[in-house]
């Protein structure tokens, strides 16, 4: 399996909205999200190539110099698109957007979790990066303050 293009920062730019308008959504998705079902739809393979999607998004890499969205920033529709596009996998679309947002609030609630007891999750390649670093602590900091709650259904 070759990828069609790696992320870029303009894709960054393209899923990152509110996380007034990303929550939801990831919420909404995520709770239809029925376990077995939809992760035989889409295979092994592509839930392992999501799950690494994501974390390139979250946590960066060397190629995107630092940049990384924080997962309650991540437009899942846009997101779907963006893999259905340039991952060579034929699934059902659903199915997929169910898997993505299921596994985006695992990963905001482990952040959450994090936030609630006063950390930070950093990356090699975010620590590596000083402007992403300080980016990063920015983006805890501003949640610590604002409070931020455990997805659930």
């Amino acid at each position: 399996m070759k990828d069609k293009s790696k992320l870029t920062h303009n894709d960054l730019s393209e899923f990152k909205v509110d996380r007034l308008q990303a929550i939801p959504l990831i919420k909404h998705y995520s709770c239809q999200y029925k376990g077995m079902e939809h992760y035989e739809q889409i295979g092994q393979s592509c839930a392992m190539s999501v799950n690494s999607t994501v974390n390139t998004i979250i946590e960066s890499a060397e190629y995107l110099e630092g940049h990384s969205l924080m997962p309650d920033e991540i437009h899942i529709e846009r997101l779907a698109d963006w893999f259905i596009d340039n991952k060579n996998y034929e699934i059902p679309r659903q199915a997929l957007i169910f898997y993505m947002a299921n596994y985006l609030k695992k990963k905001i609630n482990e952040y959450y979790r994090t936030i609630n007891k006063g950390g930070v999750i950093y990356s090699n390649a975010i620590v590596g990066n000083k402007t992403a670093l300080r980016e990063r602590e920015k983006q805890f900091k501003i949640r610590k303050e604002g409070g931020v709650k455990i997805i659930k259904c």
